[in-house]
């Protein structure tokens, strides 16, 4: 009997503890979810919510960090697939194409470094410009194989990552910036 009282009471406290949690997982779920409507990026959420820093994250700086760090990690990883399906496919329109994605995705990562020093040193307005870059390298390489008249389907989903990641960088940055303008007085540039 002793044995079933131990474990009915580490069930409860068990219980306790989960319930103490909850409240501060739920708040944190709703930072997120609250930012990321101000945001007005329908990805926002899921961007976040990919990084489990996000739940932790106590301030709209926090998670437009986390949303640059996830940009970066996608322009890096599409760089390094990228350039290995260009080697497998050297000398063929699909390789070429493949060729200027690289490219882009290398100007890609290189922006993003850009905007994570312009972000830590406050410059918000250059960081966000960066991440816009960034953004661009997707749009550039779907436009390497369109203009080749090839299916794009090989680059969409790390076209998609790239934009998903940089667009929500760039959106809670200006948050941070916009946030900046409206205490100086100044005119929102973007509603």
């Amino acid at each position: 009997m002793p044995m079933a009282k131990q474990a009915a009471m580490a069930i409860v406290l068990l219980l306790g503890v989960a319930a103490a949690s909850f409240p501060a997982a739920l708040a944190d779920a709703n930072f997120v979810a609250s930012t990321c409507k101000s945001s007005d990026n329908p990805r926002c959420a899921a961007v976040l919510g990919a990084d489990p820093r996000s739940a932790n994250a106590t301030t709209v700086r926090e998670l437009a960090s986390i949303a640059l760090d996830v940009a970066a990690a996608a322009a890096r990883a599409a760089s390094g697939f990228l350039s290995g399906e260009a080697d497998r496919r050297d000398r063929t329109d699909v390789g070429d194409a493949l060729g200027d994605c690289v490219g882009y995705y290398g100007g890609a990562t290189g922006a993003l470094e850009t905007a994570r020093e312009d972000f830590d040193g406050g410059a918000y307005s250059e960081a966000e410009e960066e991440a816009g870059d960034a953004e661009g390298a997707a749009d550039r390489c779907e436009q390497a194989f369109t203009d080749r008249r090839l299916d794009t389907s090989i680059v969409s989903d790390v076209d998609k990552r790239m934009k998903d990641g940089a667009s929500v960088a760039g959106d809670l940055i200006d948050l941070l910036w916009g946030d900046k303008r409206r205490r100086h007085g100044r005119r929102l540039l973007r509603p």
